[in-house]
């Protein structure tokens, strides 16, 4: 991305925010454009609800276990999370021990192996009311 093309950026993103505000990534990538473009207001806005958001959840568990997962509302939570701690996913799979969980086997920037677990009840109930199975 360069300051050619950030207006572009900036309306195609805040079009996703427009169907889900909650999306983290489009929150980052409004955050470091306004950065590249030199809109510090707008730069401080976007850090402050992206990060307000990975909060409300990882400040919720430590993500170690099942029953201290961190709780996510959407599947695509977990991968921005796994981004933003600079992990490889190795394995994914489902644990019920504790609670509804995906748990997910990573490979850390320095090789050790670490898993971290969501809590994905409220992923599953969304999808029921939306008559997925």
């Amino acid at each position: 991305m360069d300051k050619s093309n950030s207006q572009e950026i900036i309306k195609i993103t805040k079009q996703i925010l427009s169907i889900d505000y909650t999306d983290m990534l489009a929150h980052k990538i409004l955050r470091q454009t306004y950065k590249i473009i030199g809109d510090t207001e707008n730069e401080a806005k976007y850090k402050t609800i992206q990060f307000g958001l990975l909060n409300s959840i990882v400040k919720k568990g430590d993500g170690k276990t099942c029953a201290t997962a961190w709780p996510i509302i959407q599947i695509e939570e977990e991968y921005f999370i796994l981004k933003m701690l600079d992990v490889k996913l190795q394995k994914q799979s489902i644990d019920n021990k504790g609670g509804l969980c995906d748990k997910m086997d990573v490979k850390t920037e320095n090789g050790d192996q670490k898993t971290y677990y969501f809590e994905t009840s409220r992923v599953f109930e969304g999808y029921k009311k939306l008559g997925i199975k």
